[in-house]
Formats: C-alpha cells, sequence, structure tokens
C-alpha cells in the first residue's frame, strides 16, 4: 500500500478522492465494522449460520418463482410464456427442496458458493492491479487471494464438513471484506487529512 506524503497530496488524483473522502470513509468504517461483526458471529456458531443461508435462498427462489408464474399468468399469447413458466416451476421446486432438505440445500450451496468465490477472486485481484494509484490495493489483493483460498477449499472439501465449513467460510470472508472496507476508509480518512493540511 502506497505511503501518502506532501508529493501525493498535491497530485491531482489524491486531491479528487481526499474532496469526497469524509462521507466515503465513514460508511466504509461502518461497513467493515457490520461486516466484521457478522463474519464473528458466522464462526460462533458456523452451522446457524449455513442453516440461514439456506433459508434465505430457499425464501428468495420461492419469492422469485411465484413472481414468474405470478407474471405468466397475464401473458399468455408471449412466445416466452413456457420458459418463463418452467423456470418459476423449477425455481419454487428448489426453494423448497433448500427448505424441506437443508442438508442437501448446503451442500449444493457449498459447490455454487466455491465457484462464486473464485470468479470473486479473480475481480478482486484483477481489480487490485488496476487501481494502485486510487486505492490502498494492498487490502484488496490480500482480499482477493483469501477469497480464492476459500472458494478453492470449498470445492475440495468433504460432503460430509460443507456445512460447518460454509458458516467458517463465510464468516471468514465477511472479515476479510470487512478489513478491506475498514482499510479503505482509513486510507481515505489519512488522504483527506494530508490533503487538508497542504492545501
Amino acid at each position: 500500500m502506497p505511503i501518502l506524503d506532501s508529493n501525493h497530496s498535491r497530485d491531482p488524483d489524491v486531491a479528487r478522492i481526499a474532496s469526497m473522502a469524509g462521507p466515503i470513509a465513514t460508511w466504509c468504517l461502518v461497513l467493515g465494522g457490520v461486516l466484521a461483526v457478522l463474519g464473528g458471529l458466522a464462526l460462533a456458531s458456523p452451522w446457524a449460520a449455513s442453516t440461514v443461508i439456506d433459508v434465505f435462498c430457499g425464501v428468495t427462489l420461492i419469492a422469485a418463482g411465484i413472481s414468474q408464474l405470478a407474471m405468466t399468468a397475464g401473458t399468455l399469447t408471449y412466445r416466452g410464456f413456457w420458459l418463463t413458466l418452467v423456470c418459476g416451476a423449477l425455481s419454487i421446486m428448489a426453494g423448497t427442496g433448500m427448505l424441506v432438505l437443508p442438508e442437501a440445500g448446503i451442500d449444493a450451496m457449498v459447490v455454487f458458493l466455491g465457484l462464486a468465490l473464485l470468479f470473486e477472486s479473480v475481480a478482486k485481484l484483477a481489480a487490485a492491479f488496476s487501481i494502485r494509484k486510487d486505492f490502498p490495493w494492498g487490502w484488496l489483493l490480500f482480499d482477493g487471494m483469501v477469497t480464492g483460498l476459500l472458494g478453492g477449499i470449498l470445492l475440495t472439501t468433504k460432503p460430509a464438513e460443507a456445512g460447518i465449513l460454509l458458516g467458517i467460510f463465510v464468516g471468514i470472508n465477511l472479515i476479510s471484506s470487512g478489513a478491506t472496507f475498514a482499510g479503505a476508509g482509513w486510507w481515505m480518512r489519512r488522504a483527506e487529512k494530508l490533503a487538508s493540511s497542504h492545501a
């Protein structure tokens, strides 16, 4: 992470960031704290965290399926009617399955989350190297590496350990992201102070 000095404070990019750093820094610090607390709760009770995620995803799928079925009621002549109808029915079935069979739902989520974390890791690593001048990229690089590691472990875990690992890794990911937001907030506060002192 670059150390800001008087030369950086006169840089147009730093000055631009510093001008809007106050409110953004506050929200970054607040969000970082909230994510860290949620991550700590997930680590304290990983199976409960996995169950909450499973229920949330199940309810979301059912709600999405119902909305799709409701949409088909008024679109009988629409050429995508049958596709929308089938997608809505499948969404309801998947959501119901996650609520009725939480263990199977958690196993499915482990695979999905593992893939999602790998894609998220690639995006974070790419972003870290593309915004090195305008952001504390070291935190983002670290977050991307941790996210990729978690995704890889989730995809190679045994089914019996999937539920607990899901909760633990969600907790670690939340804490890692919280640290990234807190680091960004701290960096913006520092940039704002340096810019103000050299104005």
